[in-house]
Order: structure tokens, then sequence, then C-alpha cells
């Protein structure tokens, strides 16, 4: 009974195989001609489609309020209590600490430390007892409804940016989210050791999941198209060293013809393309490296781009 089954299994392997077989013999990928087999080469395509594209510089930096202050006192001393607590509110001008003086002959008049804007206590430095010198910071103040991100930007950088360009922010504690905000400040005079300066993004109205003393990320918009020619970077070759004279293959029925391109602002995956490749173009994607100008193909997928 065993060898009876192994028998037919054996029969059913045999028959499958040369199914298999006479499959590839009369696919497209082995043509006749003349009594010769021809090889088409396997290709995928993508289309080219229009789309919106960015070109974009991307910083770090402290995320500060609209307007923050960190308050020292005029004159030495330890403290003797806060007046405001932290998170609580506090007006310009208000009394923000109270210390005892440490020189002798005024010890019986407290030092009086006021807030220089209105806005709420973010930090309290100083515990109770603790003594303070003009360079010790007392309390931080933060104002304003907006928020302030600082950058340093390369000097080389530096001439793409202007005031007014759009900008967006996000924090780790929402990473898929970006905030609006513009560039608001572009510093004249560069750092001599760094190279660097300083660029400050506003945010006209703080975001509930975004406060001062974070750390955002940042990209500033230089420029931006709408019905851009985008094909994936990834179908694009290079002639030359270091990724020059960038061409592609386009497939017109089965043939492949050869494109220079002229390339614009890339963007992700996505590559603008100036010159080269029009909408609705079939460019070969895998199997590229494998086919040259006028060669003919099969097409095994087509895809669009986006």
């Amino acid at each position: 009974m065993k060898k009876r089954i192994y028998r037919i299994a054996i029969a059913i392997g045999v028959v499958l195989f040369v199914l298999i077989v006479y499959r590839l013999l009369t696919s497209k990928l082995f043509q006749k001609d003349d009594g010769e087999e021809t090889y088409l080469v396997p290709v995928t395509t993508v289309e080219v489609i229009t789309g919106d594209v960015r070109d974009t510089l991307f910083y770090s930096g402290d995320i500060q309020g609209e307007e923050q202050a960190i308050v020292y006192p005029v004159v030495s001393g330890t403290l003797l209590r806060y007046s405001v607590e932290e998170g609580e509110r506090v007006r310009k001008g208000e009394t923000l600490a109270l210390l005892k003086r440490l020189e002798t002959w005024e010890e019986y008049k407290p030092v009086v430390v006021e807030s220089p804007i209105s806005g709420i206590v973010g930090y309290n430095y100083l515990d109770v007892g603790e003594t303070a010198t003009i360079q010790t910071p007392v309390s931080l103040v933060v104002g304003g409804k907006g928020l302030r991100v600082t950058l340093k930007v390369a000097d080389t950088e530096l001439g793409l940016i202007d005031v007014g360009m759009r900008a967006e922010v996000r924090v780790s504690t929402v990473p898929d989210t970006w905030f609006d905000g513009e560039v608001s400040k572009v510093s004249p005079i560069l750092n001599s050791d760094t190279r660097t300066a300083y660029v400050e993004v506003f945010i006209d109205e703080r975001p509930e999941q975004v406060w001062p003393g974070m750390f955002g990320d940042v990209r500033i918009i230089i420029e931006e198209k709408s019905d851009a020619t985008l094909i994936p970077a990834d179908v694009i070759l290079y002639a030359g060293n270091e990724m020059t004279d960038p061409y592609c293959f386009v497939l017109n029925g089965e043939i492949t013809h050869k494109r220079d391109l002229e390339l614009g602002i890339a963007e992700g995956a996505m590559v603008e393309i100036l010159e080269g490749v029009s909408p609705g173009d079939l460019v070969i994607d895998l199997g590229k490296e494998n086919v040259d100008e006028g060669v003919e193909v099969e097409v095994v997928v087509e895809e669009s781009a986006s």
C-alpha cells in the first residue's frame, strides 16, 4: 500500500515539473525568432506623477516662552520666602521673593525681588535659607501667548533663510504632529568660533502639548511647489561619479528609451524632475540596471509612484 502511494506521489511530481517547464518555455521571456530563443528582461515600472514638493532645512533647538526672564536679586541675601509659587501667575512689578540682607547695617530691611514681566512662574531656584548673590537666579518667569525656538545655523545655510519664511516645529511627546510657525529673527552676526548664527522661529499660539523648556525639531521651508513632476529617487541612475549626470529608462510599449534628467527639489523618497520625463510616463524601476537603449522587456508589475 505504501509503495503504491509513493508511486502516485512521484507521478504527480513529474507531471507538475513538466507543466512548469512548458509554461516557462512558452512564456514571453523566451521568444522564437528563426529558431533562436530571445530572453526578455523582466522589469517593474512606476508611473510619473504630479504633486507637492518642498525644499526644507532641518534643525533642533530649545523652546522658550514668547517673553522669558531669569530674575536675579539686586543685592546678596538669604531666602526668607517666595511670594509666588511655581505655576502661579505674576504681574510685572509684583514681588516674587524676599531675601534677608547680608549687609549688617541694613539687615532689618529685606531685599525685594520683583518680576520684570507678567506671566507664569516657571521655576523657583532657591530653598529657604539658601544664599543668593547678584549672579544667582531666583526665579524663572515665562510670559506671552506664543513660543520661540532658537536655532544655531551654519554660515553655509544662513543665506537661504529670510524673516517670514514658514517653519514647522515638533516635540518628542507628539512626534507625528508639526506645529506651524515662521522665522521671526535672523542674526546678522556669526560666531567666529562656531561659524554659526542665531535664527529664531516663532509660534503665535502655544499648543497644549508644547511647553517652554522642551527640545524641539524645526524644519524651515525654503521653497514649495505644487503640481511638480515627481518620480521615486530609486529609479534614477547616474552616469558620472558622485551622483552626476542623472538618467532613467522610460518604457514605450515594450521598448526602453534612455532619458537624461534635470533634477529639482528632493523630499523624502521623491525627486522633482525639471526635464526628461512627463506625467504619465512609465519609468523602469526594478531591472533598470539590466537594460539599455532600445531593449525589449517584459513588464512584470506596473505601479504608481505615489
